[in-house]
């Protein structure tokens, strides 16, 4: 995306001038007084489809419901004189979920409170003054309690809720440069830029290390205290309230629940996974934009849309590299011609077409269904008119190759809200490549994913700017991510194609985009996962190691693991500077491998914090004792190469199992159960190691007739005997 000509600064106030305010820090709203009556939710609402629940009166008037829409799920809704109000959403609602047909429960009523419990939770209804507190069901200290009535006026909803000096917090959407927020003021609220401490993609969730979390379902602008070690304040600017609260055992069952009621990220198509390329070719061969390319540099011979076919597609296979999709129109004005037979063009090179939005889908019904694009990357001057108006448009994008295709939809936005995970990729927007540009984007992507975001990204070496070496670290740690992409057009210093760049850095991008390839199996299997659980990708420490000490803070902020068993430390520093090295590495308790060399470390449940020495081809990659990662054959883009031989990369310590998933990676049809599983399990005992790889279970189009298997183990010494089956 390229920039309007008003300043991005200016933009984004105008942006703010269309959203609420908070009110001022420190004003209170009036309490909502003591208990007067409860009665249960008349049948009739329920039949309709609303929850089981119950309706309460204050002696100040005010209205509130009690609601259950899931065992684990409780509803506190609140109103004044107008009673009850809906957040109003329109063609993109915050929650799609449903409530349960049924969710057993027990109420009982004492002089001075009421228990409602289910088998998941406990709430306490205190009747003077009228206070909430929450329980996981069995548990003697609770999860919250209102350490203060709700208070609620015409102009905000502010909840004082306990808190402990260990608990910590996450949420609050794409936070960029943060995932954890205890000690901090959060704000939930598009900030009007991109930069670290900026909020690309707020969402008014809040989520605790004990395992709760809370949803305002809203679409007015938050603010979430949490500098007091004994109590938070939680606030939005409106005068109603309507919070679901999430109890579960950890983290995890927290994201489970809130991505089950705002929608999950949906499985990508398998091609997604590939480097996506951006910028605008039907603009007379940059005549409007002097300065934004590098010295002799010509986007063809034409001036228009094509010429991104032999100049960019083609190159991309010269050089041997891998790459998936194209953006040819980025560009604010730049528009398109000769649209399909562009897309006709990239295809012979094994490219998908996308389209770059900045004022609407009206003619996405032809771009996808006749033309055949099929990625939408959204901007923020179509989609920053307010939550509900970029949500309403990311659900039309997302519709329309819904619609007009058997594709599953694919689209990058500038711009959400809580429910933006299930049509969107979560993008940072346009900064200046920088080493902190680097550094400040791997927590922003773990904490993305702790708010239900399971794909976020920035892109490779921004979009201003940058340096070969910049461009080469960013790409290395961003193919262990699921979604990447370069915008060139905007960068007199260099263009951002992986290929662009002298050796040895074009040998390196290409090593890793490669590796990537290889690994789609692994990754393919966690976008699987996403689609299930809610469980992001790119992960914290919190989320398959809560026992190290570290695990809830963000004391090792700058790396992160690919699933369960692949840890990345990215090198956010440059040669010169660091002195060729990577320091402050954090392994969690295991044994680890480093996955270039095979090189052991072993951390005991402290953990253990190592320095690793790197050169410019060396990104620290950790793989876990016990892991096994599915490989394909080497290829430069999906389809190039039948997937007819399956490596298993190795890593043996006692009993595992791992668990492949594959369809067609790309239609919807999985959805009908086109797909297969296949189980592998492997054992070491003593100096044996067992591999058995299980039958594939299901079918999909274009499934592998027969698949060879090979296995790849890093060890000192060669097997004495390799056996399979009966033959040695």
């Amino acid at each position: 995306m390229k920039p309007l000509p008003l300043p991005r600064r200016a933009l984004a106030a105008c942006v703010l001038a269309a959203l609420a305010t908070l009110a001022a820090p420190g004003v209170q709203a009036a309490p909502i007084g003591n208990l007067t009556s409860l009665s249960a939710v008349h049948g009739a609402d329920v039949a309709k489809g609303d929850a089981l629940g119950w309706d309460v009166r204050s002696d100040t008037g005010v209205q509130l419901r009690i609601s259950l829409p899931q065992v684990d799920v409780l509803r506190i809704q609140a109103g004044g004189k107008g009673g009850l109000t809906e957040p109003g959403d329109k063609a993109a609602p915050i929650v799609v979920g449903q409530p349960a047909a049924q969710v057993a429960y027990q109420l009982s009523e004492q002089a001075d409170h009421i228990l409602i419990s289910t088998e998941a939770l406990s709430l306490r209804i205190d009747r003077k003054p009228l206070r909430f507190t929450l329980f996981r069901k069995g548990d003697a200290t609770p999860l919250w309690r209102e350490v203060q009535p709700l208070s609620l006026d015409d102009k905000q909803g502010v909840q004082v809720l306990s808190s402990l000096p260990g608990e910590r917090y996450f949420g609050g959407g794409q936070q960029n440069g943060r995932f954890e927020f205890k000690g901090r003021q959060v704000p939930v609220s598009y900030s009007g830029g991109w930069e670290e401490g900026d909020r690309p993609n707020p969402a008014p969730f809040l989520m605790s290390s004990r395992g709760w979390g809370m949803l305002r379902n809203t679409w007015s602008d938050g603010n979430y205290d949490l500098r007091d070690t004994q109590q938070i304040s939680l606030q939005h600017a409106e005068g109603r309230y309507d919070a679901y609260f999430f109890v579960g055992k950890d983290v995890r069952d927290v994201v489970a629940r809130y991505t089950d009621l705002t929608g999950r990220a949906r499985m990508l198509p398998r091609w997604a996974l590939e480097y996506g390329d951006a910028d605008c070719y039907n603009d007379g061969d940059n005549v409007k934009k002097p300065g934004s390319v590098p010295k002799g540099w010509t986007d063809g011979p034409t001036g228009k849309t094509p010429d991104v076919v032999e100049t960019v597609a083609r190159k991309y296979r010269e050089h041997d590299m891998p790459g998936g999709w194209i953006l040819p129109n980025d560009g604010y004005g730049c528009g398109y011609t000769n649209l399909p037979e562009t897309v006709k063009g990239l295809a012979g090179y094994g490219f998908r077409t996308g389209l770059w939005t900045e004022n609407g889908v009206d003619k996405i019904a032809w771009e996808v269904g006749q033309a055949g694009s099929r990625v939408q990357k959204l901007d923020v001057a179509w989609t920053g008119k307010g939550y509900q108006f970029a949500m309403d448009a990311n659900k039309s994008a997302y519709d329309g190759i819904l619609n007009n295709s058997d594709s599953r939809p694919f689209l990058w936005t500038v711009m959400g809200w809580a429910g933006i995970q299930r049509y969107a990729v979560a993008w940072t927007g346009d900064q200046s490549a920088s080493w902190d540009y680097i550094r400040w984007h791997i927590p922003t992507l773990i904490g993305s994913g702790l708010s239900g975001q399971a794909y976020a990204s920035g892109d490779v070496d921004a979009i201003f700017g940058g340096s070969p070496e910049t461009y080469l670290r960013d790409l290395q740690w961003k193919s262990f991510t699921p979604v990447l992409m370069g915008m060139s057009g905007w960068a007199a210093a260099e263009r951002k194609h992986p290929w662009w760049f002298e050796q040895p850095y074009r040998d390196i991008n290409r090593r890793y985009l490669k590796l990537k390839m290889r690994l789609t199996p692994y990754m393919y299997t966690l976008v699987r996962e996403a689609e299930q659980s809610g469980a992001p990708l790119v992960r914290g420490l919190m989320w398959d190691y809560p026992q190290d000490p570290a695990a809830y803070t963000e004391a090792y902020k700058y790396q992160f693991l690919l699933g369960r068993d692949v840890l990345v430390a990215p090198v956010y520093r440059s040669q010169a500077v660091s002195g060729g090295w990577r320091k402050g590495i954090h392994l969690p308790q295991g044994t680890w491998y480093d996955y270039w060399d095979g090189r052991q470390a072993t951390a005991d449940a402290k953990g253990r914090d190592l320095d690793l020495q790197v050169t410019l081809d060396k990104l620290p990659v950790f793989v876990r004792a016990g892991a096994i990662l599915p490989m394909y054959p080497e290829m430069l883009y999906d389809g190039q190469k039948p997937k007819d031989q399956l490596t298993l990369d190795i890593y043996p310590h006692g009993d595992s199992e791992y668990t492949l998933y594959e369809d067609d990676g790309n239609t919807r049809q999985y959805q009908g159960g086109a797909y297969s599983q296949q189980v592998i399990r492997m054992r070491q005992t003593a100096g044996d190691v067992r591999v058995e790889i299980g039958a594939v279970d299901g079918q999909y189009q274009g499934q592998e007739a027969r698949r060879g298997y090979a296995l790849r183990m890093l060890a000192g010494q060669a097997p004495a005997a390799v056996r399979a089956g009966e033959r040695v």
